[in-house]
């Protein structure tokens, strides 16, 4: 590797241009890369996080309470919304680019090593380099714990190398069917893979046959699993300010979330259930109260501004759009939405524009800077044919759309922007 190579841009330069999911799923190739590195992953507990939505919110709420019980916290988690260091957190911060830049220079020659023993064409995926990337600023940031947010399923995630102590399954809806599978039947056994024998499970709200399932699956493996509503429970009126958690081992009253979204105070029931799992008793009251409290969980439900309000969420598929849409209701009561929107191609968007559209009143139809962003015209197309709803206007570029937004919004009016973290990146960076 040359020396203009090992700079900053070099670094960007070799991220960027790897696949985010080549063309092979497994992880024979993280587990040699991690070995290489000598296996820094062993170095600190973990705490494993997987589902459909609700990973990221529950990574970021576990990892506040164990910082509160003064722990040293690692945190993974994904996407990001500015810079791909915001995916490896310590105690809550971020790594910095040059952090960040260091150690994928020095995994580098490694990865590259490795990759002359692949099978031609073969590359360490973005998502591997990162993974592995993470383990060893863990391990040489000293944590006691790093709470991981798998990226895709759970099976044959790279997150998957780690031996976790406690394992988390959020949610499980329609995702990546051409990956994991196309009933959430097969979703489920591809993230509960994450269980291993004698493992400590927390699952949150599951319908009834998924629920039974889960179960089958747990005591094949001798597994015990938590179940949100059954052993521990979120006592709240959605429209009050505060909420109590009977957890497993303590009860913990009057707390309150800085992120908005009644379906945070499920996410934070089974980060409080995890927490106390991972250290075997109840947390301390107040510990509690103050972690959640202050966690920030940027991208969901982000208020950007008051005047007009605008709120940034990354929902970008039908179970998360709805729950966005329900939390938004409570909140915003009668006020309506103009909404800015951009959809991948592989995701279900009349679906989610099903969910969308009866609450706005005007929808600009936007497109990422994704290569798999579907286009702005197509789009709004398939808005315009979900019934009758919202005034449809086109514009690709999203920060034109927003202007726009800004400009037409009333005092009754909410923006929302919505439908792609790719999005809420390529405005937050613009935003900067």
């Amino acid at each position: 590797m040359s020396g203009s190579d090992c700079g900053p841009a070099g670094v960007w330069e070799y991220i960027n241009g790897l696949e985010r999911l080549g063309w092979r799923l497994g992880l024979e190739r993280v587990t040699r890369l991690v070995e290489a590195l000598g296996s820094p992953h062993q170095a600190y507990r973990t705490i494993h996080v997987v589902g459909t939505n609700g990973k990221s919110s529950t990574t970021r709420f576990i990892s506040s309470l164990l910082q509160a019980r003064g722990l040293r916290v690692g945190a993974y988690v994904s996407p990001h919304l500015i810079s791909l260091a915001e995916r490896q957190m310590v105690d809550s911060i971020p790594s910095s680019e040059e952090e960040f830049c260091d150690l994928v220079a020095r995994i580098r020659p490694v990865a590259d090593e490795l990759e002359r023993t692949f099978s031609p064409g073969e590359r360490l995926t973005q998502f591997e380099v990162l993974t592995a990337a993470a383990f060893l600023y863990f391990k040489e940031q000293g944590c006691d714990v790093a709470v991981i947010e798998a990226g895709l399923g759970g099976r044959l995630d790279a997150t998957s190398v780690i031996s976790s102590e406690v394992q988390v399954i959020t949610t499980i809806g329609r995702e990546h069917i051409e990956l994991l599978g196309d009933t959430p039947s097969a979703i489920l056994r591809e993230k509960a893979a994450v269980i291993p024998r004698n493992g400590k499970v927390v699952s949150g709200i599951l319908d009834r046959a998924l629920k039974s399932e889960l179960k089958e699956i747990c005591t094949a493996r001798e597994a015990v699993c938590h179940f949100l509503g059954e052993e521990f429970v979120v006592l709240a009126d959605a429209r009050a300010d505060t909420f109590d958690v009977f957890g497993l081992y303590g009860s913990y009253t009057d707390l309150s979330l800085r992120v908005l979204g009644s379906y945070q105070r499920a996410n934070a029931a089974c980060a409080v259930a995890a927490a106390e799992l991972f250290v075997g008793a109840e947390l301390d009251g107040g510990a509690v109260r103050s972690a959640l409290g202050l966690t920030v969980v940027p991208g969901r439900l982000e208020v950007i501004s008051t005047q007009p309000l605008c709120i940034f969420d990354g929902s970008h598929n039908p179970p998360g759009m709805e729950e966005t849409m329900r939390s938004l209701e409570q909140i915003l009561e009668r006020r309506r939405l103009i909404a800015v929107v951009s959809i991948l191609k592989d995701k279900e968007a009349e679906e989610m524009a099903r969910h969308l559209a009866p609450s706005c009143d005007i929808i600009f139809a936007t497109q990422s800077s994704s290569p798999r962003a579907r286009p702005a015209d197509e789009l709004a197309a398939l808005i315009s044919k979900v019934g009758k709803g919202p005034e449809v206007f086109v514009d690709p570029d999203p920060r034109s759309a927003m202007v726009s937004a800004y400009r037409l919004a009333t005092s009754n009016q909410v923006i929302l922007v919505t439908g792609s973290f790719t999005l809420i990146s390529d405005l937050k960076r613009g935003l900067n």
